[in-house]
């Protein structure tokens, strides 16, 4: 199993980038069209994570707290537009 998520480089890209938490799908997008390359990275690898946790939570009201905010993310990730 991979343990991208617990490397130096991940861990200090994650301390840079400061994820807020979504509240709306515009939101999201606004936030995610105002990112670079590498905090682009560290938001996709994120929402992934987020994803994965979502996945194997066993509280049904957690789980869908984990899968919206992850959605979220990806719709912020999708507002990304390359320099």
């Amino acid at each position: 199993m991979k343990h991208w998520h617990k490397s130096a480089a991940y861990r200090e890209a994650l301390q840079t980038l400061l994820i807020p938490i979504f509240l709306s799908t515009e939101q999201a997008m606004e936030w995610g069209s105002h990112l670079n390359a590498k905090q682009h990275t560290t938001l996709i690898q994120t929402q992934c994570a987020l994803s994965n946790a979502a996945r194997s939570e066993c509280n049904t009201e957690r789980k869908l707290s984990l899968a919206m905010q992850s959605q979220l993310m990806r719709e912020a990730g999708q507002a990304f537009v390359p320099a």
